[in-house]
């Protein structure tokens, strides 16, 4: 094999319509109502989700209330419904199916949860595509590297190279501590940048991975 490529699923393979601002204001609305926080708007816009909801730790482990549940279940209603009107990014089935005649091994690792990603693989017909689906009810979230390192030791362990494919910092900052190249597709302007996250190269078509990852691999 010549590899594993790790994909991010929203807003890489599919564009869903899931409201995550919505998905934030209401997390946030539900740990002031509970003092868990005091916190201000500008500070949660520094942390992922997954780092939000990891505030309440404390209090669920102090008291007698389990938000943290509360909290996911939130953000799985609104990924389910926004995973209903999602879009598949062009070329997207193309392109996997390159990758795979050319001998990589394809693996998704998405925050989402296992229920709306195979929903969302389903409607698209990519559940067979894949090697492996990694997410947030398998590992721990990105920006952790979990899920980099579960992928190469469920393909046979570390000496097999891999890279990662994503939009956001969350993609990135888990491929720098997992010591694997990102390929940051279509970024938004500066978000990298701001986090120093390295990159290997940005492309803004899925079609440009095939020649990038004919190039040679950066070293780590």
């Amino acid at each position: 094999m010549n590899g594993i490529v790790i994909f991010d699923l929203d807003n890489t393979l599919i564009h869903s319509t899931i409201d995550f601002a919505g998905i934030r204001r209401d997390i946030i609305a539900l740990w002031r109502e509970h003092s868990i926080t005091n916190q201000s708007d500008e500070y949660f816009q520094q942390l992922s989700i997954g780092q939000i909801i990891e505030l309440a730790t404390a209090h669920d482990e102090h008291s007698e209330s389990a938000l943290m549940p509360v909290a996911w279940r939130i953000v799985l209603e609104y990924e389910r419904a926004g995973m209903q009107q999602a879009t598949i990014e062009d070329g997207a089935a193309e392109e996997l199916e390159v990758l795979r005649r050319d001998g990589f091994l394809l693996a998704v690792l998405t925050n989402n949860a296992r229920l709306a990603t195979m929903e969302a693989l389903d409607k698209f017909g990519l559940r067979n595509t894949f090697d492996l689906v990694l997410t947030r009810d398998e590992v721990t979230m990105k920006p952790d590297p979990a899920g980099i390192h579960c992928a190469r030791a469920h393909f046979g362990g570390s000496p097999m190279r891999a890279a990662m494919v994503g939009d956001s910092w969350l993609d990135g900052a888990a491929a720098q501590s997992a010591g694997v190249p990102f390929i940051a597709f279509q970024p938004k302007p500066g978000r990298l940048e701001a986090r120093d996250i390295p990159v290997w190269t940005v492309v803004n078509r899925l079609s440009e991975i095939t020649s990038v990852l004919a190039q040679p691999w950066p070293e780590f």
